[in-house]
């Protein structure tokens, strides 16, 4: 019996996932937040935050890649429970405080990040109604910029109220709590799902088979300039608002998490308007067209710039560079078979995430040689307006992935 024959469990699949999106995100996104307080402590630069965020990224991409065959081993319930055992290991860790420990904290925040997506794609797959899935996934998506915002307001509160390390400590017990309360809804949703071990070279046949599928190929190279100017935004505007243009940390993270608010709203008005009027590659297309104008605006803001201003060119920019995510699985969607979700999903987010660990490098060394913001994001404009003219001018046509 195929998982389309068997009951669904359409708001209980949404509540898993989007609660375990939410909640790794939160774990990802502390660094950037707590960077400019917490990075001279321990001798490094604020800067070097993005070599944290690219390493995570870097381990994200490998472990997504064998995510779909794990689904199929354990089923994606049992696997997204991994995924915040890993996390909560990584914000563990952090607390060494030593650089090279960092780095294995990344790396265990990145492992387990990186098979979020297919875990979840495996369970909306089989759960999501037929009539309302690029809204399911877009839902699910809404984790990101809700964990981000998470992160903005209650990093800050957590560094003065019980320091950096408690605030690590916290997070972790709160990602052990929700894979204890996982439990029940493995047997509910992940029934009917689990096979044998994964074969040794299957991530490397789930890279091949997104390679050599043009469709495939072509959504996941735009989604690598998207995730660009996605991780340039969140792990650099902070940094921006105080250390350029003098914010106080508590108002330039507050301005993060409205961004996030308005990405979250923006994420499922556009997973509607996917279901019912507009194709998800035209929407990724004037998606990628206005995230280039607001990094544009973002990387001109002047010092002094008055709050309201700053305010909404932040919302902007957010709403844009991390708006496109729903949309994206949606055009997935269209592009393979929901058996193949999965492993889709882990192979075309390698490239996605292939430009969540880039990003970051990329816009610390224009940093580094202009000594200036501007150019990081003149850059992250380009790559991702040109992304976008790709997805108008070549439509990527539907066509099913043989594996």
């Amino acid at each position: 019996m195929t998982g389309s024959q068997l009951p669904g469990h359409p708001w209980l699949a949404l509540q898993v996932t989007l609660a375990a999106q939410m909640l790794s995100t939160v774990v990802l996104s502390a660094a950037p937040v707590l960077a400019p307080a917490v990075a001279p402590a321990l001798g490094l630069a604020p800067e070097r935050v993005g070599l944290f965020t690219g390493t995570a990224y870097l381990f994200a991409m490998v472990s997504g890649l064998a995510g779909g065959p794990w689904v199929n081993r354990i089923g994606g319930v049992r696997l997204t429970q991994w995924v915040l055992l890993a996390v909560a290991a990584g914000a563990v860790s952090a607390t060494l405080g030593m650089p090279a420990v960092l780095l294995l904290s990344a790396a265990l925040i990145g492992a387990g990040y990186g098979v979020v997506n297919p875990a979840a794609a495996a369970i909306l797959g089989r759960h999501a109604p037929a009539g309302s899935p690029g809204l399911f996934f877009s839902l699910k998506q809404a984790g990101v910029p809700i964990g981000v915002a998470l992160s903005g307001l209650l990093m800050p509160l957590g560094l003065v109220a019980i320091g950096w390390r408690g605030t690590a400590w916290a997070t972790a017990a709160a990602c052990l709590a929700l894979a204890a309360l996982l439990l029940p809804a493995g047997t509910r949703l992940d029934a009917g799902e689990r096979g044998t071990a994964p074969p040794r070279a299957a991530w490397l046949q789930t890279l091949r088979t997104v390679l050599q599928h043009a469709p495939l190929r072509r959504l996941s190279l735009v989604s690598l300039a998207y995730a660009m100017a996605q991780q340039g935004f969140l792990t650099f505007s902070v940094s921006l608002l105080t250390l350029e243009l003098g914010m106080p940390l508590a108002l330039a993270a507050a301005l993060l998490a409205a961004s996030q608010v308005a990405c979250t709203v923006m994420r499922i008005v556009l997973g509607h308007v996917a279901d019912r009027w507009v194709t998800p590659r035209v929407l990724l297309g004037a998606l990628g067209l206005c995230m280039s104008a607001s990094c544009v605006a973002l990387g001109a803001l002047p010092t002094g710039v008055a709050l309201p201003l700053a305010a909404l060119v932040m919302v902007a920019c957010g709403a844009t560079t991390m708006g496109w995510n729903g949309v994206y699985f949606a055009q997935l969607l269209r592009t393979v078979p929901r058996e193949e979700l999965a492993a889709s999903a882990g192979g075309t987010q390698f490239f996605t995430f292939a430009g969540g660990m880039a990003g970051p490098f990329l816009f610390a060394q224009l940093l580094h040689v202009w000594g200036s913001y501007t150019a990081g994001y003149a850059c992250l404009a380009v790559l991702s307006g040109a992304a976008g003219l790709v997805m108008l001018w070549r439509p990527a046509q539907p066509a099913a992935v043989t594996s």
